[in-house]
C-alpha cells in the first residue's frame, strides 16, 4: 500500500506492507506509527460512496459511515484500489491511500511493516498544507524572527531533535509499527 500525504511538495509518502484482515481502526494506528503522527485527532477514511468514522454521539450515525473498529479493508480492497485518508479535521491532513497489489508472504508477519518512504511529516498542530509552507519558510530564515521559536516549537515531535523536513528513518518506523499486532 502506497500512502502519500497530500498538497505537499516534494511528497512525503510511505509503502507499506499491511495484512487486509485488519481493521479500519488498526490501519489507521498503522498510518500514525509510519507517518509518526501523535495520535490525538480524529480521523476517518472517505470511499466514493462512503465514510468510515468512528461514531459521534452527538450525532446521527448513517448508512453511508462505517465503524473504523468492525469494518475490515479486505471487505473493500477489491472494489476500491484508492480512498483517502484524513488525520485531524482541523488542519486537514488527507493521505491518499493506494492499492497496490496482494502479495502471499512465504512466512507469516504478525505486524505492519514500512518497505520505504520520503521525508517527514509537518508537526502536529502547525496549521494544514497552508501553515506548513509557512512553517518551512520560518525555519530555512534563520534572519527571521519566529525562526528559533518554531525550531524549538517542533522538538515535540521530534523527540528533541532539530526538525528537518527531509529526515525520514525506516528503521524507526518499523520498530514503533512492530508494536502493532494484526
Amino acid at each position: 500500500m502506497q500512502i502519500t500525504l497530500q498538497h505537499i511538495e516534494p511528497p512525503i509518502w510511505r509503502r507499506m506492507l499491511v495484512p487486509g484482515g485488519i481493521t479500519f481502526h488498526k490501519l489507521h494506528k498503522i498510518i500514525q506509527a509510519a507517518f509518526d503522527w501523535q495520535d490525538y485527532h480524529e480521523y476517518s477514511f472517505q470511499f466514493e460512496d462512503f465514510l468510515v468514522i468512528l461514531p459521534n454521539p452527538d450525532f446521527q450515525f448513517h448508512e453511508t459511515e462505517k465503524n473504523p473498529k468492525k469494518f475490515k479493508l479486505e471487505q473493500v480492497i477489491d472494489e476500491y484500489c484508492q480512498f483517502t485518508y484524513e488525520y485531524d479535521f482541523g488542519d486537514g491532513w488527507e493521505h491518499e491511500m493506494i492499492f497496490e497489489k496482494a502479495v502471499q508472504l512465504e512466512e507469516e508477519v504478525h505486524h505492519p511493516v514500512c518497505l520505504d518512504g520520503e521525508r517527514h511529516r509537518p508537526p502536529e498542530d502547525v496549521g494544514g498544507p497552508g501553515g506548513y509552507e509557512e512553517f518551512l519558510r520560518v525555519i530555512r530564515d534563520p534572519e527571521d524572527e519566529d525562526h528559533d521559536h518554531m525550531l524549538l516549537w517542533a522538538e515535540k515531535d521530534t523527540g528533541g531533535r532539530k526538525f528537518d523536513p527531509e529526515y525520514f528513518y525506516r528503521q524507526a518506523a518499523n520498530r514503533k509499527l512492530a508494536k502493532i499486532t494484526c
